[in-house]
C-alpha cells in the first residue's frame, strides 16, 4: 500500500509525463476547481479559477513568449498535503533569451492538483521579458 506522499507524488509525475502530449492531455490532473497563483506584473500573472482558468492562463503564456516557453522539471519533492516542483524554465520574447528557476508548490486534493503557487527566482527578469512581449 502506498503513502499519501507516494500517491501526491505519483500525481506529480502524472501530470508532467501527460504534459508531454500537450496542454489537454494534462488537463485531468487539475481540479475542476484549480486555483492557481501566478506572481508578478505581467499580462500572465494573477489568479486563474478552474480549467478555463487554466487554459487562459496556458494560452496568455504562448502568446507572450510565441510559443517558446519551456519548463523542465529538475526535482519533484512530496508531502502528505504538497507536491513540489522545482525546475528551469525559458523563453524567448524579441530576441531576448531567458533562463530561471521555478518553485511551484501545490496542494493535491483527491488525487488532482487543488492549489498551485509559482515562485520565479528572478521576479523582475520575468516582469521584464514578459512585459517586453505586451509591447511587441
Amino acid at each position: 500500500m502506498s503513502t499519501a506522499r507516494e500517491q501526491n507524488l505519483a500525481v506529480l509525475r502524472g501530470y508532467f509525463d501527460a504534459m508531454a502530449d500537450g496542454p489537454a492531455a494534462a488537463m485531468p490532473f487539475y481540479s475542476t476547481s484549480v486555483e492557481l497563483t501566478v506572481p508578478g506584473s505581467h499580462a500572465a500573472s494573477g489568479t486563474f479559477i478552474g480549467h478555463d482558468g487554466v487554459v487562459t492562463f496556458g494560452s496568455t503564456m504562448a502568446r507572450l513568449t510565441d510559443r517558446t516557453f519551456r519548463l523542465v522539471p529538475i526535482d519533484l519533492l512530496a508531502s502528505d498535503d504538497h507536491v513540489v516542483t522545482y525546475a528551469k524554465a525559458s523563453a524567448e520574447v524579441a530576441g531576448e533569451k531567458l533562463e530561471w528557476l521555478r518553485v511551484i508548490v501545490s496542494t493535491v486534493t483527491d488525487g488532482t492538483l487543488a492549489r498551485l503557487r509559482f515562485f520565479e527566482s528572478d521576479q523582475v527578469a520575468v516582469d521584464r521579458l514578459l512585459n517586453a512581449a505586451s509591447t511587441c
